[in-house]
């Protein structure tokens, strides 16, 4: 009887034992399980900011050509057929760019500046309140709603008293 009593005993330990070891097991199998979630998760944020550098350098190229169009239609005349013509290759650009998350950064007369989104070439004296915007020389542009190439401006300064 005195046996089968260390017979059960190290049956149970035995059975303890293993109860330990295939909870360990299970608790690696799930941190290793998170870990692969999360390095997919962090490779797909990784490659898709890929993706977006490698559109941001493309994209800073097509800019120019959207300036050059620019040029075109003032030298030949938005209203000549030339004009009309570079006028609608040019709208039909800035649409597939807008489709690929390109957007024109607004700057008008007499708003404020701002830097992160605009530059400042140069400072006038005028009217209007100091640090405003008197002329916008260069549009600007965000990509996916980073500024590739801010708003060129000329900033109202303070007039000097006399």
């Amino acid at each position: 009887m005195d046996e089968e009593i260390k017979n059960t005993e190290g049956v149970i330990d035995e059975l303890e034992s293993c109860k330990k070891e295939r909870e360990e097991y299970l608790q690696g199998w799930k941190r290793a399980k998170a870990d692969l979630i999360n390095f997919k998760r962090d490779e797909a944020e990784r490659t898709e900011r890929m993706v977006k550098m490698g559109n941001e350098a493309i994209v800073r190229d097509v800019v120019a050509v959207l300036d050059s169009f620019d040029l075109g239609i003032t030298a030949t005349g938005p209203e000549s057929a030339a004009g009309k013509g570079m006028m609608l290759i040019k709208t039909q650009l800035e649409d597939a760019l807008k489709r690929h998350g390109l957007q024109s950064i607004r700057a008008e007369k007499g708003t404020m500046f701002d830097p992160a989104r605009h530059e400042a070439l140069g400072e006038i004296e005028s009217e209007l309140p100091e640090g405003a915007i008197v002329e916008v020389i260069e549009r600007g542009y965000a990509l996916n709603e980073k500024v590739i190439r801010p708003v060129r401006v000329i900033v109202s300064k303070a007039k000097k008293s006399k």
